[in-house]
């Protein structure tokens, strides 16, 4: 799924070297199977990735994530739950999947607060996470 902005809107984001043709990309999904290997791998998309131009207008993530939800109906009937994870280390507080009617289903603690101790191992991102989910239907 690709989200394009106006010409006159790109003007004021892009550089003239970012401009293709008329449009300029302004953010990204990335959906893919859960990590987790106790959560369903056939039935259940996970958002790794969501990023966006700061300067693009309010709840542009939010008008996102539903279209992203459309999208995914209709390739992908069999996908019944989606889940994405909002990081307090970054400051996100899941504000762009409240917007779009997700549920906060729980705060995780890193399983990984090991990490640091071991050789070699630095700036792993250690804080509570808020755990989302939706089912990809209106």
């Amino acid at each position: 799924m690709e989200f394009w902005i106006s010409m006159q809107e790109t003007a004021e984001l892009c550089t003239e070297a970012e401009l293709s043709g008329e449009k300029c990309l302004v953010g990204a999904m990335l959906w893919g199977w859960p990590v987790s290997p106790k959560i369903d791998q056939k039935h259940i998309l996970e958002l790794t990735r969501c990023c966006f131009l700061d300067v693009i207008p309010p709840n542009t993530e939010s008008f996102c994530l539903a279209k992203a939800r459309a999208w995914i109906r209709k390739p992908k009937p069999e996908i019944k739950g989606l889940i994405a994870y909002a990081s307090t280390a970054e400051r996100h507080r899941g504000t762009i999947y409240l917007a779009d009617r997700w549920f906060k289903v729980s705060e995780t603690k890193s399983a990984y607060s090991s990490w640091e101790s071991r050789p070699g191992r630095a700036n792993h991102d250690l804080s509570r996470n808020f755990k989302f989910a939706r089912n990809p239907s209106n």
